[in-house]
């Protein structure tokens, strides 16, 4: 069974919410521009579900181009003794003028670096030197172990702590790596143990601060791959979409990215429906009267009486009949529109 996540979706095609739903797009520029608004694109963090999703919407008849991409995370770092930043952070908790927050995400901090420090110093008190720790990380790494199969919940649980240990007590070059795998080397005072918060996630700190305290701040930067999927017009003219939203309920992606393409391919079906729809009745409609009809329109759907507020520019919509042209579906010119299949 595929991992699972909350990709804000509720019902494969009744995510349209009771109240109006403003979508303004941007302004579309000149018809030479050669992509085309009823495509669409998501991203996926594995290349394997990049691939399951590419091949069922092969299946359902939709062009799909897939494409890796990468980018640099970048992100500030302080780095210290548990002494010196815990001390540090009693006297920013102390400060006269630290606001509520301030004081908040300190001592939150604070607490954190305890929580560090202390695994650290249980970790001395369960190993000796020479011992065998991170077991089951080296297993993962030498191929010996893998998490696919029935891994409890504890066990899971137990190599999560390990990968947690094994990166603190590496930070503070106490591992040797041998035949053994690895092995504790040395040991140290806790309160002497080096550790590392990232900056962004608590206020700014004054660079004298820092120096007063010998914290180091240090940029880290490490590259996050994502496997894009550019998805086909061909969707739009499904008789439905239960698939794909089954699909993205299925599996586990971003959130914020799958809450935000269900809907939009949703809109851009129900659109085209509804411009084919206003076709078929009239025979032949002129291009600027499907502008005025939808650029400013509330419509209603069918599956649960919602309403979608239509505040699209004339731009947009046109640029939705040229799709529509290009894929064969509407030919005539611009006063005598008509569906040609």
């Amino acid at each position: 069974m595929a991992s699972q996540k909350d990709t804000g979706i509720t019902e494969p095609f009744l995510y349209f919410p009771k109240k109006p739903a403003v979508i303004s797009p941007v302004e579309t520029k000149d018809e030479e521009e050669t992509a085309m608004v009823l495509e669409e694109e998501i991203y996926f963090s594995s290349q394997d579900i990049a691939k399951e999703f590419v091949k069922l919407l092969k299946d359902l008849g939709i062009s799909t181009q897939m494409r890796q991409k990468f980018s640099l995370d970048i992100r500030l770092m302080l780095s210290g003794t548990y002494t010196n930043l815990t001390t540090m952070f009693e006297s920013l908790i102390t400060a006269d003028d630290a606001t509520e927050e301030e004081v908040e995400l300190f001592t939150q901090t604070r607490d954190h670096l305890k929580s560090q420090r202390d695994v650290i110093s249980q970790a001395f008190q369960r190993y000796n030197i020479g011992d065998r720790v991170g077991s089951g990380v080296m297993d993962l790494i030498t191929g010996d172990r893998t998490l696919e199969g029935d891994e409890s919940e504890d066990a899971l649980e137990a190599i999560i702590e390990e990968v947690y240990l094994t990166r603190l007590l590496h930070l503070n070059e106490l591992l040797e790596v041998g035949e053994n795998g690895l092995t504790l080397s040395k040991k140290i005072e806790p309160d002497a143990a080096v550790l590392t918060i990232f900056a962004d996630e608590i206020p700014a700190i004054m660079d004298e601060v820092l120096e007063k305290f010998q914290i180091q701040s240090i940029i880290t930067a490490g590259d996050d791959g994502e496997w894009h999927v550019s998805i086909g017009p061909e969707f739009v003219f499904l008789d439905d979409l239960t698939s794909i939203g089954e699909f993205l309920e299925e599996y586990e992606i971003d959130e914020e990215e799958g809450a935000a393409f269900f809907p939009r391919i949703q809109i851009k079906h129900l659109l085209v429906s509804e411009i084919l729809g206003m076709i078929k009745d009239g025979g032949k409609v002129s291009r600027e009267d499907i502008i005025g009809e939808f650029a400013d329109r509330d419509i209603e759907t069918h599956e649960d009486e919602s309403q979608i507020a239509l505040h699209l520019s004339a731009g947009y919509i046109g640029a939705v009949l040229d799709d529509l042209k290009k894929a064969g579906i509407l030919k005539g010119k611009d006063q005598k529109l008509r569906i040609a299949v």
